[in-house]
């Protein structure tokens, strides 16, 4: 996918009252598309910066607030509060998306991916195996905490019943210095999603700590990580549009790079 030289951007409001920042090639005919779910932080730069790149290299690139409901944003940004919202919403949340996407009349919605970071990373996973409404899914350094493994009031299935009905492939990035993630439950995925035959790829990147992609926040981010990540995960994106995961077969790959034992 060829870098584009001019976008559009526009604030939108999805079905339900959810907000939305829309980023569109000025290019003719229709064009794939990506959901972009936030970090904890909420509806703050970083997601709106990730549907303008997305943009720029030909796609249609929504994100949009899952956390809009929440009457504490500014503390969600500050980092000093948490909001979660429930697995059973994420089909309501990412379908009013799809639907914002469909309306511009510009995007293919045969090819759709989200992209979940963080704490919506496992959205992603859900909304692929409750529907078949997306082409791929997408998880930057989420769904892998403890927690996420847990049957509870916000997770009321478990994290192996999404894994087993994926009917999408699914891209995972992981940073081997993550203090969120431990590595082992990066292999436990893995070690599901091979065990209910789906299709992955999965790579731990090296050095990295959680949100390593996010340049907003130097602490976190991880530059040459990060844009390996990104042409990782566009190739992805050009062969799962394209067809390239064929259904009825397993595509699977898992990468490490992690300093010796």
């Amino acid at each position: 996918m060829e870098r584009v030289a001019e976008i559009t951007r526009r604030d939108i409001v999805c079905a339900g009252g959810m907000p939305g920042h829309l980023a569109l090639p000025q290019a003719s005919g229709k064009v794939p598309g990506v959901v972009i779910l936030h970090e904890r932080y909420g509806f703050v730069q970083h997601p709106r910066d990730v549907a303008d790149r997305f943009a720029e290299l030909g796609m249609a690139g929504l994100a949009v607030n899952g956390f809009h409901r929440c009457d504490y944003q500014d503390a969600l940004a500050a980092g000093t509060k948490r909001y979660r919202f429930a697995d059973p919403e994420t089909v309501d949340i990412v379908s009013a998306a799809i639907e914002a996407l469909a309306a511009t009349g510009r995007v293919d919605t045969g090819k759709i991916a989200v992209l979940g970071m963080c704490q919506t990373g496992r959205h992603p996973m859900i909304m692929a195996a409750e529907t078949v409404r997306i082409a791929a899914a997408i998880c930057w350094y989420g769904a892998g905490s403890d927690k996420e493994f847990e049957v509870t009031e916000h997770y009321p299935k478990p994290l192996e019943d999404y894994i087993a009905r994926l009917n999408c492939p699914l891209l995972g990035f992981f940073g081997e210095a993550d203090q969120h993630i431990p590595l082992a439950n990066v292999r436990r995925m893995r070690d599901l999603l091979e065990k209910h035959g789906r299709s992955f790829e999965i790579r731990i990147f090296e050095q990295a700590p959680h949100g390593f992609l996010n340049n907003t926040m130097p602490e976190r981010y991880r530059a040459r990580q990060a844009a390996a990540g990104w042409r990782w995960q566009m190739d992805f994106l050009r062969r799962a549009f394209a067809g390239g995961f064929e259904p009825g077969r397993v595509s699977q790959h898992y990468s490490a790079t992690l300093m010796a034992a």
